[in-house]
């Protein structure tokens, strides 16, 4: 029974996440970090989040694929 249970399908929402990097647009870019995410509207998401971007510096974020 051991066996089955180690041969389970890896996790595929894991394989799929992608780097973006985070900036804040002000007189000169504020690198903010990388975020992951499926999209780039999630990875704004992720971003509001992680770096507690308040409701008026939201239209200054910037999100970009981290390659």
């Amino acid at each position: 029974m051991r066996y089955v249970l180690d041969m389970r399908a890896p996790n595929r929402k894991a394989e799929k996440l992608r780097p973006w990097r985070a900036a804040l647009m002000r007189s000169r870019t504020d690198y903010l970090g990388v975020v992951y995410a499926l999209d780039e509207k999630s990875a704004e998401t992720a971003a509001i989040a992680e770096f507690k971007i308040g409701e008026d510096m939201r239209r200054r974020l910037i999100v970009r694929p981290d390659d």
